[in-house]
């Protein structure tokens, strides 16, 4: 939902998610004179008191009564779903010493339910690594042996983690969720009964309470099949020494030993690493009817023939029809639900229902990646994928919804991604969890020519700057239509004043590669009144597009979408743009900037042409 109310050069534009409130301040030139900041105050319902939204700043010297705020994007985080709020917003002028307050600007406005008639969504906390988190639960934190760090074990270190398992009453795991889990739980509980079907495709799968709830499914009668990621590895042992340490790995275009003649290796053929995990995950549940124990066994079936089964979806059918849809970004692990940024979407729409139905139908038979010239054209699944949906070309139809799936015989959909990213008419959020794809990369890269002169940004949300998006990221970084912000936590620092002083933030521990950023979806325009969300579980890579069984969903015209996205977006940026900007600086840097400005100076960027501060106030007002 978005409102938007004006008083005096002052405007405020509201845009509400589910548990998000961005609000967007714009003040006329006259109106920015003199002008200190904001106050902003919310009341809950339609009656009551306001309440003050505090910032983390204050004048030095001085603690006001009514906090200022000295930014033209603010967000409230503190919002249930369904609920409706009323914020006020006050400018103030003259001095810290003695402020004086403008004529107030009230909007009101109701956030999303994250359960619609189409879609559903629901994002987890993903940043356990935060003050909120460190003071709910900090008192739990615990020092753990940090063995992958050093070989020498008489060298051991301690990393910090707050994990929830540690906390009791499952708090912890309750406020990470954020709804998340409970939401895949419900939509696996709705198959009551043997009128009933699940078709699930699954990546990571080792979260007992999920596979719990596929198999008491099964138990009430339901027909309950996953396609499971089970790609095949190769290891080679000398037959003289069996049991010896002496192992070859093998890998794709590899070669046995040269030494060794093949009657003295055996080799030996076993799922990978994830495979193997969700194997022994499964084996942990039990089945309380002894008549289930076929259906069971049959549960599981593997996906061999792949790079990665990369998928996280599931398909709810009745009587044999395919009528919702879950999917996102999601891994069915405790790290993926609770740790890392994630999404849950469902899909409540019969036609989607059936293409994801249909896809899974394919992988199920296992296929190989791409027909060869004697085969039916179909046969390969790079082939079908293409004749089920073809690359699109140009924006996509109004008011649709369109999946497509990999692994494709081309990367031109890749191609496609990076030109409605170029073709964005005023911004553009997107997420990387890995890197950036050379395709976007070279739109990224450069400086987009805007018609009209309107504000136009790039906002892009990374896991980090090392690796693959080290080189890439100075480039980036370069062009002032980037803004780019990245997982982190505040480092920690000796002494400031106490009311600067910050609590340690830790991570859960749940997550060994992607601690902070999971999700892969792009926003296009997602403020206009025809935005584009495009959302799945592909990295927006070749990898993903060519290699990977994936799937994307691409929603065009639907505002309560974007505006839940968008929301969840900001949330993160922010919270880690924060901590990338207060990293940079030394402990007195640090100090100076924990306070406000003490006259309108902080207001210079936001009127100054070309810089970020003005595109972005524009933007959002």
């Amino acid at each position: 939902m978005r409102k938007r109310n004006k008083k005096t050069g002052i405007s405020v534009h509201a845009i509400a998610g589910t548990e998000v409130v961005l609000l967007g301040l714009n003040a006329e030139k006259q109106a920015a004179k003199g002008l200190l900041g904001f106050t902003i105050s919310k009341r809950k319902g339609k009656t009551g008191k306001f309440q003050p939204l505090r910032g983390d700043r204050d004048f030095e010297g001085i603690t006001s009564k009514v906090p200022v705020i000295q930014a033209f994007q603010w967000s409230d985080y503190v919002v249930d779903p369904k609920k409706t709020y009323t914020y006020r917003v006050v400018p103030v002028y003259g001095s810290p010493a003695a402020p004086e307050k403008g004529k107030p600007v009230d909007v009101t406005i109701t956030t999303e339910d994250p359960e619609d008639k189409t879609h559903a969504v629901y994002f987890n906390r993903g940043v356990a690594g935060s003050q909120a988190y460190s003071r709910r639960f900090g008192k739990y934190r615990r020092w753990y042996k940090d063995e992958a760090q050093v070989e020498d074990p008489d060298e051991m270190r301690f990393t910090e983690f707050l994990k929830p398992e540690d906390v009791p009453q499952r708090e912890a795991y309750k406020w990470l969720s954020r709804g998340l889990e409970e939401a895949m739980l419900r939509f696996i509980a709705q198959a009551k009964g043997p009128e009933y079907s699940i078709r699930a495709a699954v990546y990571e799968f080792t979260y007992p309470p999920v596979i719990q709830a596929f198999v008491n499914a099964l138990e009430r009668g339901a027909d309950v099949k996953i396609v499971h990621h089970a790609k095949r590895q190769s290891t080679y042992r000398l037959k003289r020494n069996y049991d010896a340490d002496t192992t070859v790995n093998y890998t794709k275009g590899g070669q046995e030993p040269a030494t060794y003649t093949s009657r003295e290796v055996i080799k030996e053929v076993s799922g990978d690493s994830v495979c193997e995990a969700a194997k022994q995950a499964v084996s942990q549940i039990g089945i309380s009817n002894a008549k289930y124990l076929s259906a069971f066994k049959e549960m599981m079936i593997p996906r061999t023939i792949t790079q990665i089964s990369h998928n996280k979806f599931i398909v709810l059918l009745k009587n044999g029809k395919p009528i919702q849809v879950w999917t996102g970004s999601t891994n069915f692990t405790a790290g993926g639900i609770f740790g890392q940024s994630n999404v849950g979407h469902v899909v409540r729409d019969e036609a989607v229902a059936q293409k994801y139905f249909e896809y899974w139908a394919k992988l199920s038979t296992d296929p190989k990646k791409k027909s060869a010239k004697s085969d039916p054209p179909d046969k390969g699944l790079r082939n079908w994928t293409i004749l089920q949906q073809s690359d699109l070309q140009g924006p996509p139809p109004p008011n649709s919804m369109t999946p497509v799936f990999s692994p494709r015989l081309t990367k031109a959909m890749l191609d496609w991604y990076a030109d409605r990213l170029d073709a964005a008419e005023n911004s553009v959020f997107f997420t990387a969890a890995f890197s950036v794809a050379d395709e976007i990369f070279k739109k990224v890269k450069r400086k987009k020519p805007v018609s009209g002169g309107g504000p136009y940004l790039r906002y892009l949300l990374l896991e980090g700057i090392t690796g693959l998006m080290r080189p890439k990221y100075p480039l980036m970084a370069k062009c002032t239509q980037n803004r780019i912000a990245w997982g982190d936590t505040l480092k920690k620092r000796a002494g400031g004043k106490d009311k600067h002083k910050q609590f340690i933030e830790t991570l859960t521990g749940l997550n060994d590669h992607v601690n902070y950023l999971h999700t892969k979806y792009m926003l296009i325009d997602p403020l206009s009144d025809d935005p584009v969300v495009i959302t799945g579980s592909a990295n927006f890579s070749e990898a993903s597009t060519v290699n990977n069984d994936e799937n994307m969903l691409i929603i065009r015209g639907n505002k309560r979408v974007a505006d839940i996205f968008l929301g969840e977006f900001m949330r993160l940026f922010n919270h880690f743009k924060s901590r990338n900007e207060l990293n940079k600086l030394s402990d007195e840097e640090a100090e100076k900037a924990a306070y406000l400005y003490p006259d309108d100076s902080w207001t210079k960027p936001y009127y100054t042409d070309g810089t970020q501060e003005l595109s972005e106030r524009l933007l959002f007002s």
